[in-house]
């Protein structure tokens, strides 16, 4: 049978989670229409040994795909290279997807045409299992949409689309192999996206406050030049495209929020001089590649404050910032 749908799941050390992961997938109607393409990343526990039960017992749906230790940008490369479905999407092997909204999801996608979906999703707090669910604001539901239309209102996160694998094939979309690559998979697509469509399922479940998620400080501080690394690669996107006025925009909003979280890395270390510089050099880039994007980080708070005092108040934030983080 045709696949519908081909999932890429990052696997690396999440043998306590894989389980939940794999378990969710685990419907009848769906399974024969879905694959389940787990990429463990060099694990050193017993996340490979898990994967390959759920393989044996169920060989039309689950696969596993071993590699060295990469990064998890290089494991949604892996399930891209892979991928047969009609539509592909990705997991995190610590998370996993709501098994009873699966099938109605899956009928949307054999169903229709259209280059993107996107569905809603759940944060779980790890410690309590408190959930939040994440519902999209969005123009109209179940219908297939102008994308240009519709971007303007727009606030997607990773956990929310899923894309015509044919485009990402044509387009050879492919991601930094290191962290913080969940945005290059948002938006490298973007441009060449033209329909979309929004179901009022949620379908994601997004486990959160774990002590070694990629986004705490101490990790974003290790991880610096990875941040750098893929912040960059999006502008030099943006510049090479040209852009109808309201996906450009959706675009440019998406960067601004990245060249946020870059700013709080710089603020969080106690080396002012250079991070000060690079602080600097960060706002040049921004306004050389769009004075759009400029007039966007100009609207927040402490990118005025820096650029009003001529990053004089540059030490005053960063101890401030370092204060508020605990990383004094």
């Amino acid at each position: 049978m045709e696949k519908i749908l081909s999932v890429s799941v990052a696997a690396y050390n999440v043998e306590s989670f894989i389980e939940q992961c794999l378990d969710s997938f685990i419907d009848e109607e769906i399974l024969d229409k879905i694959e389940v393409l787990v990429t463990d990343d060099g694990s050193t526990d017993r996340t490979r040994e898990i994967v390959e039960r759920y393989q044996e017992r169920y060989p039309q749906t689950f696969r596993l795909i071993r590699q060295e230790n990469a990064g998890p940008g290089s494991t949604v490369n892996s399930g891209m290279r892979h991928a047969k479905g009609k539509y592909f999407r990705m997991v995190d092997g610590d998370d996993w997807v709501l098994t009873e909204n699966m099938a109605e999801y899956v009928r949307f996608l054999e169903d229709h045409d259209v280059d993107m979906v996107c569905t809603n999703y759940c944060c779980v707090d790890h410690g309590s299992g408190q959930k939040e669910e994440h519902r999209m604001e969005v123009p109209r539901w179940g219908e297939v949409l102008p994308f240009e239309q519709v971007c303007g209102g727009l606030h997607l996160d990773m956990h929310n689309v899923t894309y015509r694998r044919e485009l990402l094939r044509q387009r050879r979309i492919r991601l930094d192999n290191g962290f913080y690559t969940d945005l290059e998979y948002l938006l490298l697509p973007v441009p060449y996206v033209e329909t979309v469509a929004f179901l009022d399922l949620t379908v994601y479940m997004y486990r959160v406050s774990l002590s070694t998620q990629s986004m705490n400080i101490k990790s974003l501080q290790r991880n610096v030049a990875m941040h750098e690394k893929v912040l960059n690669r999006l502008l030099s996107e943006y510049r090479e495209q040209e852009w109808k006025k309201p996906v450009g925009t959706y675009m440019l909003r998406r960067i601004a929020i990245m060249e946020g979280m870059q700013l709080s890395i710089y603020l969080s270390f106690g080396d002012i001089k250079t991070y000060r510089q690079k602080t600097r050099r960060m706002i040049e880039d921004a306004r050389e590649t769009s004075e759009e994007l400029y007039q966007i980080l100009c609207g927040v708070k402490t990118f005025r404050w820096l650029i009003r005092s001529r990053f004089i108040l540059y030490p005053l934030i960063s101890r401030m910032h370092r204060k508020k983080l605990g990383v004094e």
